[in-house]
């Protein structure tokens, strides 16, 4: 009696095991990948739940990235997290829940994943360029800072860090401090827009108005376009008495079919200077135009539609910025990430422009509040 029950409880094991090993088996990667390879997601993802060992950090690593990969952010991030809870120390796992989280608009959720990171990657810059970033996401500006400045410590040849930490000490007002950042990368490396448009601003402030003309010869000559930055640089131009210089950049973005209110004011004050006055109140007269026509966001909203339909993306784009710039019109970033959508397949563009939409849309005007809802589903499915 005793042989027979113990041979049943071993065939019971030897089939509990088999039918073990048969579950991880069960998974043909190659099965997999060719759907991946084929995007096709679903059909991965039906493959693969049934199969899968939930107690298995791996096969739950292969269906989350699937997830991923199909736009499930949700799903993916519910699957990274079983992921942690059997292994904390999976990189990997934590990545994606850092990056999820900032492109599900949930900061703070990417914070202890990021400083987790840290402790498995100690001195990793790009880490804490990350975790800085995000802190600043979650407006946490001060643990932003401190993380910011640990990041340039580690990488002051990352422009993103440069450019960000720049910004950061002229918003404390630390304008030498911020010039001396920027001066140290652009002297390793002048061709990065977003480090020389801090560095006009730094000039400005210190009074340095020939380095201000400098740098913005520099991005003229990189095509690079910052109405902001530009209307900067013609003031510093003004008051150096560089009258044609100055008309030279109102001239520069009309030949991207932009114009802006601040640098066409100083074109005009140029051109009295000059004594061209019937130019200078022609320009004068725009400015008024620009200050007071309640119509104009819908002609450049016009003639962005029609560079659209003459296949004209960029100018169109242009154009749309134009009208944001002047009137911050929400459906603008809308329209723009629409282009990129739609017209020029940049998906990462696009989703840029969607989610300042959704950062500044007003949900209580119905339009706004559809395309909100609309790209809520689409940004994070």
């Amino acid at each position: 009696m005793y042989c027979l029950m113990t041979r049943a409880t071993a065939t019971v094991i030897f089939l509990l095991l088999f039918l073990h090993i048969q579950a991880q088996q069960a998974i043909d990667r190659s099965q997999v990948m060719e759907y991946l390879q084929n995007q096709q997601y679903d059909n991965a993802i039906g493959y693969l739940q049934p199969r899968i060992n939930e107690k298995d950090p791996g096969q739950l690593q292969l269906l989350a990235y699937t997830y991923y990969l199909s736009g499930k952010a949700r799903e993916a991030i519910t699957t990274y997290e079983k992921v942690v809870a059997l292994d904390s120390n999976i990189i990997t796992a934590h990545q994606y829940l850092a990056a999820l989280s900032i492109q599900t608009e949930a900061p703070t959720m990417a914070i202890p994943h990021y400083l987790q990171l840290l402790r498995l990657q100690p001195g990793n810059a790009t880490v804490t360029r990350q975790l800085s970033f995000a802190f600043y996401a979650a407006k946490q500006a001060d643990s932003g800072f401190v993380w910011l400045q640990r990041a340039y410590a580690l990488n002051p040849a990352d422009p993103k860090v440069v450019a960000r930490l720049g910004e950061a000490l002229l918003e404390h007002s630390e304008h030498q401090r911020a010039d001396s950042v920027v001066r140290a990368f652009l002297a390793t490396d002048s061709l990065q827009p977003s480090v020389i448009m801090v560095a006009v601003r730094s000039a400005w402030y210190l009074k340095d108005y020939a380095r201000c003309d400098t740098l913005g010869n520099q991005l003229m000559e990189l095509k690079s376009i910052s109405l902001n930055t530009y209307a900067i640089v013609a003031a510093a131009l003004y008051n150096l008495k560089k009258y044609k210089e100055c008309i030279g950049i109102h001239e520069f973005l009309q030949s991207f079919q932009l114009q802006s209110e601040a640098v066409m004011y100083y074109a005009a004050l140029s051109n009295t200077a000059l004594k061209n006055y019937d130019v200078s109140n022609e320009l004068l007269q725009t400015c008024i135009d620009l200050a007071t026509s309640k119509s104009l966001d819908d002609y450049y909203c016009g003639k962005s539609t029609n560079y659209e339909g003459l296949r004209q993306y960029k100018t169109a784009i242009a154009n749309l910025d134009t009208a944001y710039y002047l009137f911050r019109a929400p459906l603008r970033q809308y329209s723009i990430g629409r282009i990129y959508d739609v017209s020029l397949k940049n998906k990462e563009q696009a989703t840029r422009y969607y989610k300042r939409f959704m950062q500044i849309a007003d949900r209580n005007k119905k339009q706004e509040a559809d395309i909100y809802k609309y790209l809520h589903s689409y940004v994070g499915k």
